[in-house]
């Protein structure tokens, strides 16, 4: 089996589709750096701005959905640009970078020859019983059909791997990738991070700094952390990174905290950027909702970069979270009945006791290093190139 892509390089292909934008998305980034050490890689994902373009470096052509079109036809439109793509370039290799794109990542696959990896960034398997929207029902049952047919699946963590294996039934077990970024501390000058987003300056010694970063919805229970400012000394001030469903809503009840200048919203930032911010913090918040396997069995990345930035967590206590958090005591959990009160005694319980975590942090990051995890994929990889070559 050929690991270091070297024999492969000219000869190997990928096709890696992604229903989003490549530079706000981590995992893709990372997924796209150990796709390029087997082989080239050319990228279909979304556009940012009204038009499409193709790019060289890497590879790639980005989609423009119009805002003003509904849901089913902006699916469709990228399903178009990405099989046009995908027979034009007939690699030897399609990556369905997410759920929204198992579907015409089988398609294409069937329809060029190629074969088949699914990097599974979500896990959309209904809880028994559990009602299912439409669209929901739609994407999982596209996900469930074309699963099958993968020659290898990426899974977020091992709970969500046995998860997709026992009720899809797949013959083998996802290979487990968790969503460690890599160790990036940034190009960024601290001066030049501080002047692109002045609300990270400090407005006196003692202030402290709270940093959610990630989706912004309120099923996450993020308005709790930003209502537990009522019950904190005026010298916290919390920062919220992120875009969502639940920004300008999030915004209006914070509106009499950043009124006192004590909350602040970033919006969305591109992921080259997230380190440099977190490192300005005192302590991250992780929060998912408690309800659907996605987020019971959750794989944020956040955790690892605010480990990475030397930031203990206040966390929601879903079983991977709890499993972390108090297995090496880099933070505090909270219940899903806490009251922002008890948040608020949370944060400050991290805050007052930061140095005992900063150094509970050192041991977690030698056990969860994105090195281990790009070696376990691409030897994963490589096995699914050795078979194209073998053909």
């Amino acid at each position: 089996m050929t690991t270091d892509g070297a024999s492969h390089s000219k000869r190997v292909v990928f096709f890696m589709i992604l229903y989003g934008r490549l530079e706000f998305d981590g995992r893709a980034r990372r997924l796209l750096s150990a796709l390029e050490v087997l082989g080239s890689v050319y990228v279909v994902d979304l556009a940012m701005d009204n038009k499409s373009y193709e790019l060289k470096s890497p590879l790639r052509r980005s989609v423009c959905i119009p805002a003003y079109s509904n849901v089913v036809t902006q699916h469709l439109r990228f399903w178009y640009a990405a099989l046009g793509e995908a027979l034009r370039q007939r690699p030897h290799v399609i990556v369905s970078a997410n759920f929204f794109t198992t579907f015409i990542g089988w398609l294409a696959s069937r329809l060029t020859g190629a074969s088949l990896v699914y990097d599974a960034h979500e896990l959309i398997i209904p809880i028994p019983n559990e009602r299912m929207s439409r669209r929901e029902y739609l994407w999982y049952q596209m996900e469930r059909f074309s699963a099958r047919y993968a020659n290898l699946i990426v899974a977020a963590n091992q709970e969500r791997a046995e998860l997709m294996q026992r009720h899809y039934n797949l013959a083998n077990t996802p290979v487990v990738v968790r969503n460690i970024p890599s160790v990036n501390h940034g190009t960024l000058d601290r001066s030049v991070i501080m002047a692109i987003y002045p609300a990270l300056v400090r407005r006196s010694a003692d202030e402290f700094l709270i940093l959610y970063q990630g989706d912004i919805s309120l099923s996450r229970g993020i308005d709790k952390f930003v209502l537990s400012l009522a019950h904190l000394p005026a010298q916290y001030r919390m920062i919220v990174v992120g875009d969502g469903p639940d920004l300008e809503r999030l915004k209006a009840i914070g509106q009499a905290f950043a009124g006192e200048g004590r909350f602040d919203t970033l919006g969305a930032i591109e992921n080259r950027l997230l380190p440099a911010i977190a490192a300005e913090a005192d302590v991250g918040i992780v929060t998912y909702p408690f309800e659907g396997m996605n987020n019971i069995y959750c794989s944020p990345n956040k955790i690892y970069e605010y480990a990475q930035a030397g930031l203990p967590v206040v966390s929601t206590d879903q079983p991977p979270l709890r499993s972390m958090v108090v297995s090496y005591e880099i933070g505090v959990l909270v219940s899903r009945i806490d009251t922002p009160e008890a948040i608020a005694a949370a944060i400050r319980g991290v805050v007052e006791n930061k140095t005992k975590y900063t150094r509970s942090l050192a041991h977690f990051l030698r056990d969860h290093r994105w090195e281990d995890e790009a070696s376990r994929l691409q030897l994963a990889l490589a096995e699914v190139v050795d078979r194209v070559c073998d053909r």
